[in-house]
């Protein structure tokens, strides 16, 4: 786990909420946010680690360790900024000038031409390995199980809806507009759904989804800033007020009578 997401789970498992930290540390929630997710660049550059202090000492986690780990991460990536790779066949490019004549050496031609293709080689190596291990990361860190509720959560409440005067196919529509995970699944199959921040994110915050009737379930990481919609062409119903919630939900659609089910939870103490 990423070092702020620890401190982030850690600070959720105690029940602190990050309002609270804002308002007895004086810093901007949005700034308390940046660190939890891990955008220091965001945050003015003489105050991220004073920032980061106040925030770890308000959580009641080791400032030493937390500090050390920082120090490690921002070392990192001012480090993988100024790095420069030389793939083989580039090396045996570079040697083979070492034995050209003088007259090829000086060719200005040849070396700018050579010198912008493996500059196009290695921002392409550069630029997709990293969009792969950030993507995989993002989705490790956002994907929730049933068993992961069983593991770190309770169960805050359960209401069960009603879904009256139903025609079926019925499309779900998903809607986030906060860094989202979304298990949609039955007892034979299930989908997958990550909404992220970053610019790098390929998906769209809103999928759809047909419900012909069958049984179903859904498990949602955020509920806040989410929309979960209803609708036919004889058909309409918002169910968004009704699945608010700071932590997980689990949605249960249930036929005979058709139903739907929220279970909110919250982190155990």
């Amino acid at each position: 786990m990423i070092f702020y997401n620890k401190y982030k789970k850690f600070r959720i498992d105690n029940n602190i909420d990050l309002s609270d930290v804002s308002k007895r540390t004086k810093i901007d929630i949005k700034y308390l946010q940046y660190i939890e997710k891990g955008k220091f660049a965001e945050i003015p550059g003489v105050y991220v680690k004073l920032f980061f202090k106040a925030y770890i000492n308000e959580i009641g986690v080791d400032i030493e360790e937390a500090l050390d780990e920082l120090n490690s991460f921002l070392n990192q990536k001012t480090s993988s900024k100024n790095l420069k790779f030389v793939p083989d066949s580039e090396e045996k490019r570079f040697n083979l000038f070492n034995n050209l004549n003088s007259e090829n050496l000086f060719n200005s031609s040849i070396l700018m031409g050579m010198g912008f293709f493996a500059l196009v080689l290695l921002l392409s190596f550069s630029l997709n390995s990293n969009n792969e291990l950030s993507q995989s990361d993002l989705e490790n860190e956002l994907r929730i199980k049933k068993s992961n509720l069983i593991e770190y959560y309770v169960e805050r409440s359960e209401e069960v809806i009603s879904i009256d005067n139903i025609d079926f196919p019925i499309t779900i529509r998903f809607q986030s507009e906060n860094e989202n995970y979304i298990n949609y699944y039955d007892s034979f199959s299930g989908k997958e759904f990550f909404i992220f921040e970053e610019t790098m994110n390929t998906q769209s915050n809103s999928f759809t989804e047909i419900w012909n009737g069958e049984s179903k379930s859904f498990l949602v990481a955020n509920t806040i800033d989410f929309e979960l919609i209803f609708f036919s062409d004889d058909y309409y119903r918002d169910f968004s007020q009704n699945i608010i919630n700071d932590f997980p939900i689990e949605i249960i659609l249930d036929a005979n009578p058709y139903t739907l089910t929220v279970v909110k939870y919250l982190p155990k103490k």
